[in-house]
């Protein structure tokens, strides 16, 4: 719903003619509107300290879901940094002028250390969490070598091998037993 027309006042304030409006009103207008641009300017502070919150604590926790759900580390490593550092990249974006006239050009950046410092603290945070993922990545595979290592030397200890100077009289000696096993029951002859 649109609120009601203010001719009147707008009439009252552009007549030149009128005897305008008193000092009291002027005054109480003024706090108004710097009242409402502080508001503004607070809740502009409020509203970028909770995306870089949220950034912050978004970047770490979607660097673990994206890690249990099996994405490769490349992946990980890009989307987090980026969410990571999207609130100190903004705030560069949003303070940084650039002027261009016939004379001269100029470069200006209104909030150099903050943006500095969201930049920073980003990285920071984004670096820590990926390299906990890259830490247990490391960790599970040299377990991973280790245990493997640990199966093949068990599967060549229980093995039962016979070393080559054996077999040949081994062999040999079973022959032996083979022969006599079968000449035994040759050699009783029957009593008739």
């Amino acid at each position: 719903m649109l609120p009601p027309n203010n001719d009147e006042l707008d009439n009252a304030l552009n007549d030149e003619n009128s005897m305008g409006i008193s000092q009291d009103t002027a005054r109480y207008l003024q706090h108004i509107e710097s009242k409402l641009y502080a508001d503004i300017e607070a809740r502009k502070r409020i509203d970028s300290g909770l995306l870089f919150l949220s950034c912050q604590v978004g970047s770490a926790s979607l660097a673990w879901l994206l890690f249990s759900m099996q994405i490769s580390i490349s992946i990980i490593l890009a989307v987090s940094m980026i969410l990571a550092l999207l609130p100190g990249l903004i705030d560069c974006g949003e303070s940084f002028h650039f002027e261009l006239s016939s004379e001269r050009w100029s470069l200006s950046h209104s909030k150099p250390l903050v943006a500095l410092g969201k930049l920073a603290i980003g990285g920071v945070i984004g670096w820590n969490s990926t390299q906990k993922i890259l830490q247990e990545v490391k960790s599970t595979e040299i377990q991973i070598q280790q245990t493997y290592s640990e199966i093949k030397s068990a599967q060549n200890t229980n093995t039962f091998t016979i070393p080559s100077g054996v077999l040949t009289p081994v062999i040999f000696g079973l022959g032996l037993i083979a022969i006599w096993v079968i000449t035994i029951p040759l050699r009783k002859k029957p009593n008739v």
